[in-house]
């Protein structure tokens, strides 16, 4: 009996801690808000399926424009960890 894998794959992202530690030091919150749900009939809890990032720092809010699935937001928030930090901390992430 065959098993079947499901790959993982990042494009172009690069997983950096040093660039999370350094957003969570200094205030910045990044999560994803759902905005579209599957038949909320069929399941119990609501079960998002598209998401836009929010991104919080010193009692501002600001939601982006771009959608993204459950695949892809981990993904995008790991983004915003890298630019923010590349940004304003004047490394390389």
């Amino acid at each position: 009996m065959k098993t079947k894998e499901k790959k993982t794959e990042l494009k172009n992202i690069v997983i950096n801690p040093e660039a999370a530690k350094w957003c969570f030091d200094r205030g910045y919150k990044i999560y994803p808000k759902p905005i579209e749900f599957k038949d909320p009939n069929r399941f119990q809890n609501k079960l998002g399926i598209k998401f836009r990032l929010v991104v919080e720092f010193g009692g501002d809010k600001k939601i982006g424009e771009r959608e993204y699935n459950q695949e892809e937001w981990p993904i995008a928030i790991w983004s915003v960890y890298n630019f923010l930090y590349d940004k304003h901390n004047g490394e390389k992430a």
